[in-house]
């Protein structure tokens, strides 16, 4: 069974979401074997295991994104999440 866990991130990084942590959350999926997706209200989902995927959401500063994971326990769904976020808002 599997656990999801939707986190919403605003960006308040000032280049917005750029290939520095899309690296770096594409790494973390990766190295984590989790399901992770992210998307913006009312959008497409957008696997967060392709950089490119992520860098065509070309999401700017102050646009509000849900991180969602899914993951064999809730606990790595909620450490993974909100590892992203730190990510995507680390400047």
């Amino acid at each position: 069974m599997t656990h999801t866990y939707t986190h919403t991130v605003v960006v308040t990084d000032p280049v917005g979401l750029h290939a520095r942590p899309i690296g770096q959350i594409v790494s973390l999926v990766k190295a984590e074997g989790v399901e992770v997706t992210l998307r913006r209200p009312g959008g497409p989902d957008v696997s967060a295991a392709s950089a490119l995927r992520l860098l065509a959401m070309k999401v700017k500063t102050g646009e509000e994104i849900a991180v969602v994971v899914e993951a064999l326990d809730s606990e790595t769904a909620t450490r993974v999440a909100l590892e992203i976020d730190s990510y995507i808002n680390q400047g």
